[in-house]
């Protein structure tokens, strides 16, 4: 069993954010070992960080505080990867059928972004302070108008404005589609039977259907630069 190191107080913002960053990239590497995102505990999370609990919330109110954070750069890291394969788009690139693409494999390249957001409004945004939920809506907010620049910039047809309302209702479909996706082991035996097929999901598929929907209608309505 680890024991906690002698704690020293970290004065400086360097130190503070050290600690910070120490407590995030642990509680990334106890996401990859436990089946369920909302298991994460701030016992065992100040103990592989080896911090005594109390230090532990000197950074974070909680652990839904934690996964808060978690998310955030989860979708910071993501955008750096969409931007990467918007440009890879060759002779589709520019094609709103190469942005749906772009966003549906690259958000189907990170679980645990997709395994947080489907949970963020049911169970991150409980048992943290309205302060720091400001903070998180901040933090999406950034997120998703730098990423509407992106798609207008591969797409100028249509305004970033207009990019933004197709984030908006993207997000809903990204919650829902994750847990369908990833059924419990009895309901997936179940659906796994021929005349159930219908009710099937694949995520990355699905999500770039869905993802060519929005952005047809979108086109069609006429948001346009």
């Amino acid at each position: 069993m680890s024991t906690p190191l002698p704690y020293l107080r970290a004065r400086s913002p360097e130190q503070k954010e050290e600690r910070r960053r120490h407590l995030l990239d642990t509680a990334k590497t106890l996401l990859g070992e436990i089946p369920g995102v909302h298991d994460l505990g701030i016992n065992e999370l100040a103990r592989r960080a080896q911090m005594t609990k109390s230090n532990v919330y000197r950074y974070f109110e909680s652990s839904e505080a934690v996964l808060l954070d978690v998310l955030v750069e989860e979708f910071i890291q993501w955008r750096a990867e969409l931007r990467k394969a918007l440009s890879r788009g060759g002779k589709r690139s520019g094609t709103i059928e190469h942005i749906a693409r772009a966003f549906s494999a690259t958000v189907a390249a990170r679980p645990l972004l997709c395994r947080l957001t489907s949970i963020f409004p049911s169970i991150l945004e409980h048992n943290v302070s309205a302060e720091r939920i400001v903070q998180f809506k901040h933090g999406l907010l950034a997120v998703r108008q730098q990423t509407a620049l992106d798609f207008h910039g591969c797409l100028p047809s249509i305004s970033a404005s207009g990019f933004e309302k197709f984030i908006h209702h993207a997000v809903p479909l990204l919650i829902g589609l994750w847990p369908l996706s990833n059924p419990a082991e009895l309901a997936a035996e179940v659906t796994a039977r021929p005349d159930l097929a219908a009710l099937r999901y694949q995520f990355q598929q699905d999500l770039e259907e869905g993802m060519l929907m929005l952005l047809r209608g979108l086109r069609t309505s006429g948001s346009t630069s």
